[in-house]
């Protein structure tokens, strides 16, 4: 048989082995030492003085194998060999102390249930064996009597070696195999807990934690991209979300967010759900939000382009069936003003006259909304022709005056488009915005012009009174105004020009606040 050794390349477990048996050794001495000091009168140092040398070669062998632990990890027969030797001075010991009485017989089973544990059931087994010579050998040279009691105990003791042997052994095995176990099992969960980390730190949503009062316990690197932040361990997570209600279970919704004051606002889909955790012994929230600022623009895009599209084809049919009798009409009436003769009747008639002028007007101004763009092809730079845009308010007597300008543009803001139907565009917006302006204490009108990636985004700001949900929701629609003397074309020209520039458009507007334009256009190459 092949001796296997279970701390072979556990240099901890070994070291405890070791210091176990060192420890007995030690015990023993004090124990002597202070029977010694009680006992003072009846010592007999013929008797102690073998003891007490057995004692001092075994704790002097000792600290020579801790000195060597490291080579002797790596020679197992003489990991063996010092259980033997153990075995050989612990009978020794317990020759000189008596056979029949001695305190130490004990010594020799933890010896075996230690070389068990360092060297497996085989180790176990044949340590028992050279115990049992050992021990029958200090026995029967023992000066005690043999009596028929002696031999019976003799032979116990031999059996409890084996025994102790072989639970010993059994034991080891079972502590190595169930080891193994739980080092498979902590190697699978330090790799899902790697995965798992990995993947967090990876999704492109972002995913934050945190505690009943809000405080934050960790956050994915997409959170701190979408909320803007390089940090989030010392912010409050309802303080980043005002409007969301603590007592709710499952939230889920789109909130508007601003990392402060000056930073462009942002449309998050939130989903807040709660666990329990056991680690902190209370109910931890798991917050996930994406940012969807831009498929709601799309969104809201592909709605109004929808509802613009059957509205002004409808209207169209409509308006060439209207215009037909009005030529008619307008032919009559100029015919009637030749033979009349009233001037009361002549004066009427040009007021009729002129009505369906503007009627024709108004007609052609919407038949041409409704006639399909053709692709731009010249390149245009928006930040020389938003300028001249702004330039042309400040001499525009229609308007205030007293409007702040803020202008910010990125350089090669080139765009292909037709330079007269986009300055309409932008001069309807802008003139819109002045107009909403003109109760505000503090008017002011903020242009942005940057770069992103292939697009060219432009952002038109005021200070005005802003619009409900309901007109915004009908600001394109042709006809649809709030202006008392407003024709409701404008805007819905406006929309018709930037769609066929492949512009996408999307407004945000609080009552009382202003109005804010996000014009998005492909960037010429």
């Amino acid at each position: 048989m092949r001796l296997s050794f279970a701390l072979q390349n556990n240099k901890e477990q070994g070291l405890m082995v070791e210091f176990g048996r060192l420890s007995l050794f030690v015990l023993i001495l004090v124990i002597s030492v202070i029977s010694s000091i009680v006992q003072e009168g009846f010592v007999n140092w013929s008797i102690l003085g073998p003891f007490y040398s057995i004692l001092t070669v075994a704790l002097g062998l000792h600290l020579i194998w801790f000195s060597f632990w490291d080579q002797l990890l790596q020679r197992p027969l003489l990991l063996f060999l010092g259980f033997v030797v153990d075995s050989l001075l612990i009978s020794l010991l317990i020759y000189h102390s008596g056979i029949s009485q001695s305190l130490f017989l004990f010594l020799h089973l933890v010896n075996i249930l230690l070389a068990g544990i360092a060297c497996r059931g085989v180790g176990a087994v044949t340590l028992a064996l050279f115990t049992s010579i050992f021990f029958s050998g200090a026995a029967l040279f023992s000066p005690e009597m043999k009596a028929l009691n002696f031999f019976f105990l003799l032979a116990l003791n031999n059996i409890a070696f084996f025994s102790v042997a072989g639970l010993s052994g059994y034991l080891s095995e079972q502590l190595q195999f169930v080891g193994s176990e739980l080092k498979k099992t902590g190697q699978s969960l330090r790799s899902a807990q790697e995965l798992n980390e990995v993947l967090v730190e990876n999704i492109p949503t972002g995913m934050v934690s945190f505690t009943e009062s809000g405080e934050i316990v960790k956050a994915n690197s997409s959170a701190l991209e979408i909320l803007g932040m390089a940090d989030v361990s010392s912010t409050n997570f309802y303080q980043l979300f005002p409007d969301l209600d603590k007592t709710e279970a499952l939230v889920k919704k789109d909130v508007k967010y601003a990392p402060s004051a000056e930073a462009q606002a942002k449309i998050l889909g939130l989903t807040v759900s709660k666990i329990y955790s056991p680690e902190l012994q209370s109910h931890l929230s798991i917050a996930l939000f994406d940012d969807l600022t831009k498929i709601r623009q799309l969104e809201y895009n592909a709605r109004q382009n929808e509802k613009l599209a059957a509205v002004g084809g409808l209207a169209a049919g409509i308006a060439h069936e209207i215009r037909n009798p009005l030529a008619g009409i307008s032919g009559s009436i100029e015919m009637l003003t030749q033979t009349v003769t009233n001037e009361d009747d002549r004066k009427l008639m040009k007021i009729v006259l002129r009505e369906i002028d503007r009627l024709n007007n108004l007609i052609t101004e919407f038949l041409d909304y409704a006639r399909p763009e053709t692709p731009p092809t010249d390149p245009v730079d928006l930040s020389s022709l938003v300028t001249e845009v702004l330039d042309s308010m400040r001499s525009n007597n229609q308007v205030r005056a007293d409007v702040e300008q803020v202008r910010q543009y990125d350089a090669g803001l080139k765009i292909l488009g037709r330079r007269d139907k986009l300055k309409q565009a932008f001069l309807n917006i802008i003139i819109n915005s002045y107009q909403a302006m003109n109760e505000s204490p503090q008017p002011k009108i903020s242009v942005q012009a940057v770069t992103k990636g292939n697009e060219v985004e432009v952002r038109i700001r005021d200070a005005g009174c802003g619009m409900s949900e309901a007109t915004k929701k009908k600001m394109f629609e042709p006809f649809h105004t709030t202006k008392p003397k407003g024709t409701g074309l404008g805007l819905a020209v406006t929309h018709k020009i930037l769609e066929g520039h492949g512009a996408q458009v999307f407004v945000e507007s609080e009552v009382g606040v202003g109005t804010e334009f996000i014009l998005t256009f492909p960037k010429a190459n």
